[in-house]
């Protein structure tokens, strides 16, 4: 990379950085490109030439929100604790992230945004099936998953849950309502009806 390429992708993480600020602190839908561009000192010509749209520049943000949570994820998972804790934490990242965020950004990778979902998918394929495999087999390990289950059943459920959610982006709105609502569903997924004290 030059230096005239590296100064550009140093203009365009400033404004990703900046349109996170403003979409947290505002709304996706509050927060505008004339606030956008003021903040991160640029022309809005140049947020539009970076990104097309305001809804492109959405696009980056949820890519660079979904790749922390990735990266806090794969912290986590190093740490020597026990497997709730470790769900629990997990749990608790992408609760705090959804709130702080309105829940809007999640919508629009969920609704109406092709190019996004496809990232989304290849990053699941790629990256976040290995760390939910690697939880998974620490919860086995320690006990608290039935070790019977195979990966490809467990990766089959998976799928249906998360595809489940993007066929049904009125379910942001009501995580977004209440986040404990979040936090019941991800304990559903992981310990079923029966409950953990089974």
């Amino acid at each position: 990379m030059n230096g005239f390429e590296r100064q550009k992708e140093q203009k365009k993480q400033s404004i990703i950085k900046v349109a996170m600020e403003l979409f947290k602190l505002y709304g996706f839908k509050k927060a505008s490109i004339t606030d956008i561009a003021q903040k991160a000192s640029v022309s809005q010509v140049t947020i539009y030439n970076h990104f097309g749209s305001k809804e492109g520049l959405a696009r980056e943000v949820v890519k660079t929100i979904l790749m922390q949570i990735l990266e806090m994820s794969q912290e986590i998972l190093k740490q020597d604790m026990p497997f709730p804790d470790k769900l629990e934490a997990m749990i608790f990242n992408k609760v705090n992230i959804a709130v702080d965020y309105h829940g809007e950004l999640m919508k629009i990778a969920a609704q109406s945004d092709p190019e996004l979902r496809q990232w989304i998918e290849t990053l699941w394929q790629e990256k976040i099936q290995q760390i939910m495999h690697e939880l998974i087999e620490d919860g086995k390990k320690q006990g608290y998953i039935d070790s019977s289950l195979s990966d490809k059943m467990i990766t089959l459920y998976m799928d249906i849950l998360r595809n489940g959610v993007f066929a049904n982006p009125a379910v942001f709105d009501k995580l977004e309502a209440d986040a404990k609502e979040y936090k019941a569903l991800n304990y559903l997924f992981m310990y079923g009806l029966a409950g953990k004290g089974r």
